[in-house]
């Protein structure tokens, strides 16, 4: 069969385009647009490994490894390096499984139109059947994710109350170990709130007002910020309460199981 470069690159967009939302998606991170395709063009490009003599299996698994953390960094980001380890082991996983399964399927089934090789896949198919399998296995990834992955650790969600002005929202938190963020004057912890629900009970411009530096996985940035009177935070069968915390409004919305991303230390330092 001839292999046209052109058509590999489009098929091996589309496939690690499909890919990386799955990956995304079992991190529970939101990425934009262009990091999302930046990665997927790295992958594509990195295709092209196919022309080359047999490279044996050793290769084939650095060279993945190696061709997983480039895509990692250009979708997520390559600071902090904790997100970017956890991101590449997913992303790898991901690939490595998809890759199994084309393996599998190239090896007992011997499709007409489809090539595995230097661990690339390659099909020689109309666009429409294209759409439709790569379709399918985002789905496939999808199940598996549900079946095998589970949902958020209880343990881990609490309900959170926050006050301030006479004010109050309830919230589900999860106390996420990779968020450390604090308030630089004060050390103060941060929980990350979605805005529509930090705008509620936000007081107006004031002392208490912080703009808090951060990192997320489409680079630096800050996030608006302020002192509550008082949060209360439930669960794990104890309720915590205190003010030397601070409330800032996510850029992005949080939205599912939990509305709000907790530093453990608050409830660390509570033992």
């Amino acid at each position: 069969m001839t292999v046209y470069a052109d058509v590999l690159v489009v098929v091996n967009y589309i496939v690690n385009l499909l890919l990386l939302l799955a990956s995304a998606k079992l991190l529970g991170v939101v990425i934009c647009r262009w990091r999302l395709c930046a990665g997927a063009l790295v992958g594509a490009l990195g295709s092209l490994v196919i022309f080359l003599p047999y490279v044996g299996m050793w290769f084939q698994i650095l060279y993945k490894i190696l061709l997983a953390l480039a895509m990692a960094a250009a979708a997520f980001g390559v600071r902090p390096w904790q997100r970017l380890a956890k991101a590449l082991f997913v992303t790898f996983a991901v690939s490595f499984l998809f890759a199994g399964l084309m393996l599998a399927l190239s090896r007992l089934l011997a499709p007409a139109g489809m090539i595995f090789y230097n661990g690339v896949v390659y099909f020689d198919i109309s666009v429409l059947a294209l759409i439709l399998s790569t379709t399918a296995a985002y789905l496939f990834l999808l199940l598996f994710e549900r079946l095998f992955a589970g949902r958020v650790d209880e343990r881990r969600l609490y309900e959170i109350t926050v006050t301030a002005g006479g004010r109050a929202v309830s919230c589900k938190g999860l106390a996420d170990t990779g968020s450390d963020l604090r308030e630089p004057f004060s050390g103060a912890p941060v929980i990350v709130c979605d805005r529509t629900l930090a705008e509620r009970v936000r007081p107006p411009e004031h002392a208490g007002f912080r703009v808090i530096p951060c990192r997320t996985v489409t680079g630096e940035g800050a996030l608006e910020g302020f002192r509550p009177d008082e949060i209360q935070i439930t669960g794990g069968g104890r309720t915590i309460r205190t003010s030397d915390v601070y409330i800032a409004a996510s850029r992005e919305p949080i939205s599912g199981e939990y509305q709000a991303l907790i530093n453990p230390q608050i409830i660390d330092r509570a033992h």
